[in-house]
């Protein structure tokens, strides 16, 4: 495809030369380490992710990643713990890194995973946010075991993937992203919004809960008109999903097939039916069956897909909502390396 160029997006990203007076090389203090070592091991740190609000733990947790660098690599990191566009110059500024390490959720992920695409340096995943759903997807299911896995891991290569989307309401113009995990419209990109960022910091996993109880007692279908891989698919119904990791209940419920994210595809996830009740039986459906599923429930692997309902539904791509409109993606294969624990 022609669009979703991600080199273009690279090179657009500020790149900011910091004039910095030397010091101590690994700060967890809300300002970027003095040391711009382009090629020293990075550590982004999200003051915001919902399990180190709190300064007390996240200074542990921040420590505690900063001594298994050292140890791994005899050398002092580069810790980032300011704004999302610090950590994005950052990024721009690194030259081939030994390791790069994001204490954060999947949204810290994803602006760490845009800029690994096609590189060979390994990421390793601090879950600290709130639904960690990459993390999980590869194993990491706490502070513990990104550890372990930053300390003994070994590496795996992964896809993501490229969305592309119009508003309805807008001028035409289209905005792109990479994620790590999903896009899609529908219920999940309602539940998305609905779950603001004081409720996540508040609840963690239980914002999720909350807002799909709440959006689930105003369900209305939508008229889904999907083509994937050239083949067109119409559906009513309630979300059309793209997953390229994660869990339909991430790190509790998923589907009898899990999603896998280094298989070089994209899986498409359609969950039709005219009412509720209907709703409720395409999504059992899709818990217990485990092979390609056509009828009111979709489930299927592809590469590129294109998603339109009537009425427009809302979009969100992992996990950050936008307006309702048009949904284009496309898997970009064996994009990166992640560490993942030992077997």
């Amino acid at each position: 495809m022609a669009w979703g160029s991600v080199g273009e997006a690279q090179s657009t990203r500020l790149r900011r030369i910091r004039q910095e007076t030397p010091g101590r090389c690994a700060s967890i203090d809300p300002v970027t380490t003095p040391s711009v070592d382009p090629t020293a091991p990075l550590i982004l740190v999200n003051p915001r992710a919902s399990r180190i609000v709190d300064p007390a733990e996240r200074e542990r947790i921040s420590n505690a990643v900063v001594a298994a660098v050292r140890r791994r690599f005899g050398r002092e990191p580069r810790v980032e713990t300011g704004s999302l566009d610090d950590s994005r110059s950052a990024l721009a500024e690194m030259v081939d890194p030994p390791m790069v390490v994001v204490v954060g959720g999947d949204g810290t992920v994803r602006e760490a995973a845009d800029a690994l695409i096609g590189r060979a340096i390994p990421l390793a995943v601090i879950p600290a946010g709130t639904g960690n759903v990459l993390a999980g997807a590869i194993g990491i299911r706490g502070v513990r075991s990104g550890l372990d896995a930053m300390r003994h891991g070994r590496p795996r290569v992964i896809d993501l993937g490229r969305a592309r989307w119009t508003p309805a309401d807008g001028d035409g113009a289209t905005h792109e992203r990479t994620f790590a995990v999903a896009c899609g419209m529908g219920l999940d990109a309602r539940i998305m919004a609905a779950a603001e960022h004081e409720w996540k910091r508040r609840m963690r996993f239980g914002a999720y809960i909350g807002a799909a109880v709440r959006e689930v007692l105003r369900l209305e279908t939508a008229r889904f008109h999907i083509t994937a891989d050239g083949e067109a698919i119409e559906l009513e119904g309630y979300l059309a999903l793209v997953a390229n990791a994660g869990e339909l209940v991430p790190g509790r419920i998923g589907p009898r097939r899990p999603i896998d994210p280094g298989d070089g595809l994209l899986d498409l996830i359609v969950l039709g039916g005219a009412n509720p009740a209907a709703g409720l039986r395409s999504a059992v459906e899709l818990l217990v069956r485990s092979g390609d599923l056509g009828g009111a429930v979709i489930r299927r692997t592809m590469t590129q897909v294109a998603i339109e309902a009537e009425p427009a539904q809302p979009i969100e791509t992992d996990g950050d909502p936008h307006p309702a409109g048009r949904l284009e993606a496309r898997v970009i294969a064996a994009a990166m390396t992640v560490l993942v624990p030992a077997r």
